[in-house]
């Protein structure tokens, strides 16, 4: 269960590394749709069975200059939790923990971003450090369906960003492409969307987000499970 249960939720952990890229470029960012503070909770769906949840947590920092961005996904017997603290102005990384509760055992692993990436793994088979080349612009996976929200869409638009995949130790490109608007209805309710694809190599996965000035993330499809949005909360 634990095998099924990584795969799916954390975007592209399987594809290749290509590199780091000293032709990077950074994300547009256009109006940011949150305040400060928001929750998104999700029924997560395979083959239109309900097989669990996720929650999608942004606060601003009252201190720094930063979001704390953070989600908690359960199936089963297993839970996520992943967290990432990212600039306000750029969205990029400064930190981040990922770890999974399992009966098959618990994985911990906390990384920080400065010239390198440097990352610390605790799983049932002892501790591991390691350090990533960086290119210029790179975003932490674990906050990647929330910080696209703040990208102009338009159709047809087409852009590629460096994920940092905390579990896997990599650095993956992925091309994003607007390819259509849809009406997407989910038990949050009904919004016509943006359809975004995402690709790495021969993968592909779509997220919908909300044609207005919320940006929500409505439906995010990665191929085995389907998360559909649920409710919203913008008050703590």
């Amino acid at each position: 269960m634990l095998k099924k249960f990584l795969l799916p939720v954390i975007i592209f952990t399987l594809f290749i590394l290509a590199g780091c890229s000293q032709n990077a470029k950074p994300m547009e960012i256009g109006q940011i749709p949150w305040g400060n503070y928001q929750k998104l909770t999700y029924d997560i769906f395979e083959n239109d069975k309900l097989v669990g949840t996720a929650e999608f947590a942004i606060e601003k920092s009252q201190n720094t200059n930063t979001y704390e961005m953070s989600s908690i996904t359960k199936i089963d017997s297993t839970q996520l939790n992943s967290g990432t603290t990212v600039k306000s102005d750029t969205l990029m990384p400064v930190s981040s923990y990922y770890s999974v509760m399992s009966p098959q055992g618990d994985i911990k692993i906390e990384t920080t971003y400065k010239d390198k990436w440097n990352i610390k793994a605790k799983t049932p088979k002892g501790e591991q450090n390691l350090t990533v080349k960086l290119p210029k612009y790179y975003y932490d996976n674990d906050s990647l369906l929330m910080i696209m929200r703040a990208y102009p869409f338009k159709i047809g638009a087409e852009f590629t960003i460096y994920d940092a995949i905390a579990s896997t130790a990599q650095i993956v490109p992925i091309t994003n492409k607007v390819v259509s608007k849809e009406k997407v209805t989910v038990p949050y309710g009904e919004a016509e969307c943006f359809k975004v694809e995402l690709k790495a190599g021969a993968a592909k996965q779509y997220i919908w987000y909300s044609d207005d000035e919320k940006r929500l993330l409505y439906q995010y499809d990665n191929g085995k499970l389907v998360y559909k949005l649920k409710k919203v909360e913008n008050n703590k």
